[in-house]
């Protein structure tokens, strides 16, 4: 079925990927430098977040949300390209696109959940921390970065997972062969191609019938929920601490057992976390919402086109923020970055020298070796050979 053909050929607009002028614009046009941005962004925050001398549970977590977000928008890359004539009329693009769309989109839910997942626990753990920290280290393998993080990613990958069957694309030759282009059904469509009866079996139909609803509640609507509760959470129990940040007090013990040193590190901390949720909720929230209501009320695809595009411009502007946000709202951030920047340069310069130094020693050495043997110095008898032995072939060791 796959692979039948037809001599019809399809017109220009009808080989396009995208045909709707919004999306071409937004997904097209200004995602992609929201991606390359994004992407460079977020492996510098890697860079720091995961430096020896600060891997600390927040920071662990933090870095895991950053890699969720590059998987996210390198996945997001060739829905960005098939916008484009010269990828959208390439045999070789068009084949392998069309026929791993779906598994990309699957990853890229996949890549969005955990990343919900992670802001709802990094906003959790920093609502703890700040307002129970004796709790939160009696607590600390629980709540250990190194058991979050693969529960995260095995649940979230577990309840997306129906995307990678919940549709069946066939592809078709078009034009004697020279035109590909496909065509989806959902898994458990009544209706089949060529009239024919759905070959699927009723578990699998389950699943992508069943799929959609447990993702929006489990995947979409639930921690979406937690997280802007939790960010109100420690948004108030922000503004409740700035009467202990007084520098005078930092030696003193506080019930919790903190002193104000600490709990001035904390506060800043809680401050980049909140900068970093705040923005996730205004960007994330929209698109969450309306992947919700899609899956309840069937929108015209002209609509949903454009509200998609909308909302997922939307969504991977706030991914490409995190780097920004870390910026703003992190001195030491910027301290860090800055330092770890001036090190490879450093280093860099370093080994240039290293290595002209090292050329000019050995430029030295071979001038002063000549320069004796010119001269006739007094050397040892093995190093110098008489003229007449190496006539006959004698070798210089």
């Amino acid at each position: 079925m796959s692979n039948n053909s037809s001599s019809l050929c399809l017109t220009d607009r009808q080989m396009m990927l995208a045909v709707n002028d919004v999306e071409r614009l937004l997904i097209g046009k200004i995602v992609p430098f929201l991606l390359l941005f994004g992407v460079s962004g977020n492996i510098l925050n890697l860079t720091v977040l995961l430096a020896p001398k600060v891997r600390t549970r927040s920071n662990k977590l933090l870095a895991a949300l950053a890699l969720a977000d590059i998987v996210f928008l390198i996945f997001m890359l060739p829905h960005s390209l098939a916008h484009y004539h010269v990828f959208a009329f390439s045999h070789w693009f068009r084949y392998l696109y069309l026929t791993n769309k779906i598994h990309l989109t699957a990853i890229i839910n996949w890549a969005s959940a955990a990343a919900i997942w992670f802001v709802l626990v990094i906003c959790v753990e920093r609502l703890i921390g700040i307002k129970y920290p004796l709790s939160s280290r009696k607590n600390k393998t629980f709540l250990s970065a190194r058991f979050l993080i693969p529960f995260v990613v095995i649940v979230t990958g577990i309840l997306t997972s129906f995307h990678h069957f919940s549709y069946f694309c066939a592809t078709k030759y078009f034009c004697d062969g020279t035109q590909l282009h496909a065509m989806c059904v959902r898994t458990d469509s009544p209706r089949w191609f060529r009239n024919q009866t759905n070959p699927n079996s009723e578990l699998v139909k389950a699943i992508a019938r069943w799929g959609p609803h447990v993702n929006a509640i489990l995947v979409v609507l639930l921690p979406v929920l937690l997280v802007i509760l939790s960010n109100i959470m420690l948004i108030c129990t922000l503004r409740n601490r700035q009467q202990f940040l007084i520098p005078t007090q930092s030696s003193v013990k506080w019930e919790n057992g903190m002193s104000g040193t600490q709990m001035r590190t904390e506060h800043k901390v809680t401050m980049t976390v909140t900068a970093i949720v705040t923005c996730f909720t205004l960007t994330q929230a929209p698109s969450a919402f309306v992947a919700i209501i899609a899956a309840y009320y069937q929108f015209e695809d002209e609509v949903l086109v454009v509200v998609s595009s909308v909302f997922t411009t939307m969504v991977v502007l706030g991914k490409t923020l995190n780097f920004v946000l870390f910026c703003l709202s992190s001195t030491t951030f910027r301290q860090r970055l800055l330092r770890r920047g001036k090190g490879r340069l450093s280093t860099r310069s370093q080994s240039q020298l290293t290595a002209s130094s090292g050329l000019m020693d050995y430029s030295s050495s071979e001038h002063r070796k000549w320069s004796r043997l010119a001269s006739g110095s007094s050397t040892a008898p093995s190093e110098v050979l008489p003229l007449r032995r190496l006539a006959r072939g004698a070798t210089v060791v």
